[in-house]
């Protein structure tokens, strides 16, 4: 049994969308840290973000300039990487809207098409994309990961009347179960190549929520909602990329891990 390096992601090829600030930012410090090539993609200027990054090392951090709703800057993400790496270990598609509130009947459809497009469409299209160069990475002996940060708001009823935003991460989890059922599936048609697909779900965490989180009462009452009494960190979510891209998560595959303080167990007892 290899205990010792059940973590490992060291020299290992990371894509993280979105992965300048909030969780993204967290996510892509600590595959840096660990030792990882990790290209951050965003349509913002991406270059402070990423020299910030790799002081984390040993691994480095690359920007590279993609707004994700364009197929072809997607095109324009992956052959980067592939003319850089040659594979891609893991994808995190991370990128996404949030806080279009409008009562039902006012949601504008032009809001609800853009949410969806960032939030379902994107990582659809550059999984699509970046297939090939996971595929020359995974082997019997390592596995590549696809990994969709979703949303908690994806597996239960919120009520901020956020109408898209839910409904796209609910699209985004069950997209991740069927590339895990179809994709990794060994002995399917379009299977066989030792690639997991898995969801994240973040409960309340700094980025989308910050307008609830300017003042310590606000971070207390945002805390109050979890059993564990606070508001995530970006690192968290990023420990969870670790398992899940290392050894340590091979044979997880078609899950969705809910980090979320235990807000759904949580207002469940309360309720």
């Amino acid at each position: 049994m290899d205990f010792e390096n059940l973590f490992q992601v060291e020299n290992k090829v990371i894509c993280v969308t979105g992965g300048a600030g909030g969780i993204g930012r967290g996510i892509a410090g600590a595959f840096v840290a660990y030792g990882a090539t990790v290209y951050i993609a965003s349509r913002s200027d991406l270059t402070d973000a990423a020299a910030e990054l790799s002081t984390c090392g040993p691994g480095e951090c690359v920007p590279v300039s993609a707004d994700l709703s364009s197929d072809a800057d997607i095109a324009a993400l992956v052959d980067t990487i592939g003319e850089r790496s040659g594979r891609l270990d893991v994808l995190v598609n991370n990128a996404a809207l949030g806080g279009f509130i409008h009562r039902f009947g006012e949601f504008p459809m032009d809001e609800w098409d853009t949410m969806t497009n960032v939030n379902l469409r994107a990582p659809f299209a550059l999984t699509q994309a970046a297939l090939p160069l996971l595929r020359e990475a995974a082997s019997d002996e390592s596995h590549a990961a696809v990994i969709n940060i979703a949303s908690v708001d994806g597996m239960r009823i919120a009520g901020d009347n956020d109408w898209a935003y839910g409904m796209s991460k609910a699209g985004l989890i069950h997209l991740t179960r069927q590339l895990a059922g179809l994709l990794g599936n060994k002995h399917g048609r379009d299977g066989g190549y030792n690639i997991t697909f898995n969801a994240i779900a973040p409960g309340p965490f700094p980025g989308m929520l910050d307008r609830y989180l300017e003042t310590e009462e606000g971070r207390a009452a945002v805390g109050a909602v979890t059993v564990s009494g606070r508001v995530g960190k970006p690192e968290d979510i990023g420990a969870a990329c670790i398992y899940l891209a290392s050894r340590a998560g091979s044979y997880v595959t078609g899950a969705v891990l809910p980090v979320d303080g235990g807000l759904l167990v949580g207002k469940m007892a309360n309720s």
